[in-house]
């Protein structure tokens, strides 16, 4: 199998009208000579940033087996601060592409732990406390055990809102919080000390990820345990830090901004190495969502799949959807590659324009 080109196109006005925010997004092909197509859409990356990496990815890519995936992800991401959502979304692709042409869904190439993840929901931004109140009880009325807030980044309006969602669900949906790094250290530990009374399973990126003594601090002074290094772009070489100058319990990545699936996996071994849980930061459009279950799969030491809510809101251009079962836990597919098939006739519909280079 052989790589004939490299294709993207533009979609906007994702999720659907009506939701609380709306994106465009890229549906990225990689062709081969043999007829099978390895596919990704991606919200993180811009046209213009795939335009002006497409001439380099055709001349990298076309003529290669996507089988030499490590090769190609050191190649593109090669002396980069950051690996790129582009290098990213080939990586995805090219997994997505190995998979097909052995046709096993990709969990089962990198080695199967399991079949089904935990899943939580997790809330975009709203204006009210009534609104995330109703949002956490459909979400558990929909089979879902737990539920993460998006705050108002404030720290006295989060604890309203805190107290709020957990008197709403009651003692048995867990709960937990992301201010992604709006917090200073007073502000995190006012908050944390309230998560700590109400029973949160985590805080999350209460402070920016770069003051890791801080973070180390919150850590020993907060029974709720702190999830650390999502806005850690660089990926696997800014990661250790973490583990050894801070006691949290959870790392989280994003595998499309980070390099993609061969990055998360690796990702995940170094937390296995410190007996940490890796959770990988799955909100995104289906075949995002889709990348992180894969590896998710592949591991015991990640506690849950993080689903975006209100459900079917990332899930344009699908045939199939990741879909949640009554007991709250997410079956894996069962389709070869990401395991999800795009519907080419719906991203016609959709499309803007078809990418070319800059």
């Amino acid at each position: 199998m052989k790589i004939t080109d490299v294709k993207g196109t533009l979609l906007r006005g994702f999720p659907p009208m009506g939701y609380a925010m709306s994106f465009d997004a890229v549906f990225v092909r990689i062709l081969t000579d043999e007829g099978i197509e390895g596919h990704v859409i991606t919200y993180l990356m811009g046209a213009f940033e795939f335009e002006s990496a497409l001439p380099r990815l055709r001349s990298l890519l076309i003529g290669r087996d996507p089988h030499e995936y490590e090769a190609i992800s050191n190649i593109l991401t090669f002396g980069l601060e950051r690996p790129g959502t582009v290098a990213s979304a080939i990586d995805i692709c090219l997994w997505d592409l190995i998979g097909k042409y052995h046709q096993e869904p990709i969990y089962r190439l990198l080695g199967a732990a399991r079949t089904r993840v935990r899943a939580y929901a997790s809330a975009h931004k709203y204006d009210t406390v009534s609104e995330y109140v109703d949002l956490a009880n459909r979400c558990q009325a929909q089979g879902f055990g737990a539920f993460k807030i998006h705050g108002f980044d404030q720290a006295d309006a989060d604890i309203e809102l805190c107290r709020a969602v957990r008197a709403a669900v009651g003692p048995d949906m867990d709960l937990m919080l992301d201010p992604y790094m709006a917090y200073s250290r007073v502000e995190a530990l006012r908050v944390g000390y309230v998560l700590d009374e109400l029973d949160f399973f985590w805080f999350e990126a209460p402070i920016p990820d770069s003051d890791v003594r801080g973070l180390a601090d919150l850590c020993r002074r907060l029974k709720t345990p702190i999830a650390v290094a999502e806005a850690v772009y660089q990926g696997l070489r800014a990661q250790p830090k973490y583990l050894t100058d801070t006691t949290a319990p959870y790392l989280r990545a994003i595998g499309d901004r980070t390099g993609g699936i061969s990055s998360l996996r690796k990702s995940a071994a170094l937390c296995q190495a410190f007996n940490v849980y890796f959770e990988g930061h799955s909100y995104g459009p289906t075949l995002i969502q889709a990348a992180h279950f894969h590896v998710m799969l592949s591991i015991l030491h990640c506690e849950f799949i993080e689903i975006p809510v209100p459900l079917g809101v990332f899930d344009v251009g699908m045939k199939d959807i990741i879909t949640i079962q009554p007991d709250g836990f997410v079956e894996a597919p069962t389709k070869a590659g990401l395991g999800y098939e795009v519907d080419l006739d719906l991203v016609a519909d959709a499309t803007t324009r078809e990418l070319s280079p800059t």
